[in-house]
């Protein structure tokens, strides 16, 4: 008689076909998840840009109504923006911050894609109702060079990829600012 701790349990562990049915899931299970994870991925750092962009102009306009002088915005080919501030009384300009847009985003409107539902009529990358260049004032309204209220929009993304488009509407009395995010379809705020 064989002692019951020696003895051979049959029942422990798996077979074959149970390993390769679990292996077979985790692959259809990957196969789906590693596209939507890089779409995911690919979708925050287009939102990115867009936060850097809207955290950007708005501490410009806040810098303005805090200091009580004029921003100048400046938008610099193809990814860079620059705050500077407006010296009283010579005029001169100090710069006095500047972002870059990371992850290959580009001050960039798709042809395809029409305005946003504030409709300020953009025809390119960055379009405002007055000539450039545009100012935050101390009131905190957006102003173009001839010292007129201005609206303006600054559309974002990366050339020949659509789906990054992105894009900031200022509204130049007040210099509130909303960003919006293309669905394929639509403009979403």
């Amino acid at each position: 008689m064989v002692h019951p701790a020696l003895r051979v349990r049959r029942d422990l562990g798996f077979t074959l076909a149970e390993m390769l049915v679990v292996v077979a899931l985790i692959a259809i299970g990957s196969a789906v998840a590693i596209p939507l994870t890089m779409q995911t991925v690919k979708r925050a750092k287009t939102d990115s840009a867009l936060t850097v962009i809207q955290t950007f102009i708005d501490a410009a306009h806040d810098r303005a109504v805090a200091e009580r002088r004029n921003f100048q915005l400046t938008f610099v080919p193809p990814n860079k923006l620059r705050v500077s501030r407006i010296e009283v009384p010579s005029g001169l300009l100090t710069v006095v911050d500047e972002a870059q847009l990371e992850a290959g985003q580009e001050f960039y409107k798709f042809s395809a894609i029409p305005d946003t539902p504030d409709a300020f009529g953009a025809t390119s990358a960055y379009t405002f109702t007055g000539p450039q260049p545009v100012m935050f004032t101390s009131d905190g309204s957006l102003i173009d060079s001839a010292g007129d209220v201005t609206n303006g929009s600054i559309f974002i993304g990366k050339p020949g990829q659509p789906d990054t488009a992105r894009a900031v509407t200022i509204f130049g009395v007040t210099g509130v600012l909303r960003g919006w995010k293309w669905r394929g379809g639509s403009w979403l705020e």
